[in-house]
């Protein structure tokens, strides 16, 4: 549910910047939840069943459990951020 709530909110913030930028809002988009999509289902498929099979040695971890629960909301979240910026946030100042 966190997941889908952030690719949500990117998803929103692309296609506002888009409009504002006057490019097209659907392509930018696409690729703000294409940025958070991409390395949150990597992230999920490729280091969560280790940190999950890692909990099952030692439940009390609260942060082991924390990371494999939410960090590929945070890793996505970064990701479409900084490809934010690298769109939207593209002035040259000399």
């Amino acid at each position: 549910m966190p997941g889908t709530i952030a690719a949500i909110i990117i998803t929103i913030l692309f296609f506002q910047s888009a409009l504002k930028a006057k490019k097209n809002p659907v392509n930018m988009a696409a690729v703000g939840f294409l940025a958070f999509f991409i390395p949150a289902l990597l992230w999920t498929y490729f280091i969560t069943p280790g940190l999950k099979d890692t909990l099952t040695h030692d439940p009390s971890n609260t942060l082991l459990k924390f990371s494999a629960n939410y960090a590929y909301v945070l890793l996505g979240t970064s990701c479409a951020t900084w490809v934010w910026f690298k769109i939207f946030k593209t002035e040259k100042t000399f």
